[in-house]
Order: C-alpha cells, then sequence, then structure tokens
C-alpha cells in the first residue's frame, strides 16, 4: 500500500462513495467473505440521495480514504452528543467500508483509527458507538480486537421493502469503545 490519504467528502463524492458501499456491503466482489451481508440482505444498502443529504449535515462527516486518487475505504461519522446525567460524549460510527480488494493488508484498522481520532477532534468525543448485525460473528470479533465492547444494548434491523432479506432473525447490536 503506497501513501493513503484522507479527507472529507463532498457532494460531488456521493457516486463514488455508495458503489463503494454497495460492492462492499453486498457486491459479488465482497460475496462469501467475512465482511460481506451478501447472504442476509440483497437490496441496496445506500443510495445517493441518502449519502448527499448526509453530507450536507452538520452533524456528519463521511471520511475518505484514498490512494493515488482511488477511493480504497471509507466511513460516516456523526455527533451524537454527551448523556447528561454521565460524561460520555459519544460520537456515531457507520457505512464503514474497504475496496473488497483491498482486504488483509490493514487497511481498515487504518480508516477507524483515523475515524477514532477524527471524532475526539471534532465533537471533543470520548467514546464512538456503532451497530452490528448480531449474526456477524466475524465482524464483531474484528471490532473486539479494536477495543470495542458489546453493551448488552439490541435494535430492530430497519427492515424495508427494499432490503431484500433472506431471512428476519436478526436484529443489531450496540458496540461501544473509549477513546483515550
Amino acid at each position: 500500500m503506497s501513501q493513503l490519504t484522507f479527507r472529507y467528502a463532498r457532494k460531488g463524492d456521493a457516486a463514488a462513495i455508495v458503489d463503494l458501499i454497495e460492492r462492499a456491503y453486498r457486491g459479488l466482489e465482497a460475496a462469501g467473505k467475512w465482511t460481506s451481508e451478501a447472504d442476509l440482505l440483497r437490496g441496496p444498502r445506500t443510495n445517493q440521495d441518502e449519502i448527499v443529504s448526509l453530507i450536507d449535515r452538520e452533524d456528519s462527516r463521511f471520511i475518505m480514504a484514498e490512494e493515488s486518487g482511488k477511493l480504497q475505504g471509507c466511513c460516516l461519522v456523526q455527533g451524537v452528543g454527551g448523556e447528561p446525567s454521565r460524561t460520555i460524549n459519544a460520537a456515531y460510527f457507520g457505512m464503514f467500508a474497504i475496496e473488497p480488494d483491498a482486504h488483509g493488508v490493514g487497511l481498515g484498522k487504518i480508516v477507524i483509527a483515523e475515524a477514532e481520532r477524527r471524532v475526539a477532534d471534532l465533537w471533543g468525543a470520548n467514546q464512538v458507538v456503532m451497530t452490528v448485525i448480531n449474526l456477524r460473528h466475524e465482524l464483531i470479533a474484528w471490532y473486539e480486537r479494536r477495543g470495542y465492547r458489546q453493551t448488552g444494548a439490541t435494535l430492530p434491523f430497519p427492515f424495508s421493502e427494499t432490503s431484500g432479506e433472506a431471512h428476519r432473525d436478526f436484529y443489531l447490536v450496540e458496540m461501544r469503545k473509549d477513546l483515550s
């Protein structure tokens, strides 16, 4: 891997972000790999309108990881604020995608570390929160090796007319990591 650069997405980047997310989550290139959810969901993961609306929000940023001008990874970070009775100031991490052909070289570790650094700088976050499909055991284990822990909180999966689920016996688990 040569020099990786990071920047925040602009509206004109939306199509490239959608393409990467679709290929990484549900595309043929990633199918059958531990990072894919194509065995659970066949519908679209996102669309250009959703990505543009997230880019437009004040509390959201898409972090883009590029190598020689080509998108290699991305993730969404959002400031979600603190919990009034506690000293937690959390940021949300999601839509994490790595170029399917670039798996296994440590790119995911680099992108998530950059996201953690940026949420601390942007919003003073001292914790990162995410949700993961409960059946994605290898992915959960990967996040646990990065310091994330399951909180015990669960949320229903947001099934829709277009999600294309193979079955509906799964849900989301919340994971959190304290930032130092």
